[in-house]
């Protein structure tokens, strides 16, 4: 599946007193054709997850890991902060996107995310001693130090991520 004629979307069905809206257009940023929009307008908030990593764990794998213990099928990451011996993420470059490795000291400024079906998705910033970089947390991110995440727990509805055609 190619970056260029798909993308992912998130879809939402109630799993008790929530409320969606569905409907809003919005303005395709590259077609300019209309996209419906699903607006979630009220969730119940669950537990708070504090997530701590030390030296050498896997920062991605293990927050899934423990998404899974811990039964989370939906949150919102709301914090998260730490430092990285390696890096990995992929980031958009015109029409498709690419994989990158950083390795060496980096902090981790800033990550967030949500999680829909039990999958994190995650977007995060940070920098190495020369550079900073930006793009979509994958497997593989080595914790230099520590990192310490802050996840919401979402209930009442049921967050999936689709493959959506683009209609170019």
């Amino acid at each position: 599946m190619s970056a260029s004629n798909r993308r992912n979307f998130l879809s939402t069905t109630l799993t008790g007193g929530a409320a969606v809206g569905a409907g809003i257009a919005s303005m395709g940023l590259h077609t300019g054709k209309a996209h419906a929009m699903n607006t979630i307008t009220e969730a119940e908030l669950g537990r708070v997850i504090i997530l701590s990593f030390d030296r050498g764990e896997l920062l991605l794998e293990g927050v899934r890991d423990k998404l899974k213990e811990l039964d989370v099928k939906n949150a919102v990451l709301v914090s998260g902060i730490g430092t990285f011996s390696k890096a990995r993420f992929h980031r958009i470059t015109n029409e498709k996107s690419e994989i990158l490795t950083i390795e060496g000291p980096m902090e981790l400024s800033s990550v967030s995310g949500i999680v829909a079906n039990g999958e994190p998705h995650f977007h995060m910033t940070f920098a190495d001693l020369e550079k900073t970089y930006a793009g979509h947390l994958e497997d593989g991110s080595v914790v230099w130090y520590l990192a310490e995440l802050v996840l919401i727990e979402l209930n009442g509805v049921n967050l999936v991520r689709k493959p959506l055609l683009d209609q170019q």
